[in-house]
């Protein structure tokens, strides 16, 4: 599978089918991992993934 640059939280929220807010308190609970780039979070495609299929 071909490596994908991460989300920022509001690409990631819409992936996930949530609001940004709530994605935001994942990110901070922390519930879901993420990276810092520029100064902001952004979620890896593989997190979405396996949030996604814990989710189910």
């Amino acid at each position: 599978m071909a490596e994908t640059a991460p989300l920022r939280a509001a690409q990631a929220a819409r992936q996930l089918g949530i609001p940004t807010k709530e994605l935001l308190r994942l990110v901070y609970k922390p519930k879901i991992p993420y990276v810092m780039l520029n100064g902001i979070a952004h979620i890896p495609a593989d997190a979405i993934e396996e949030y996604q299929a814990q989710a189910s």
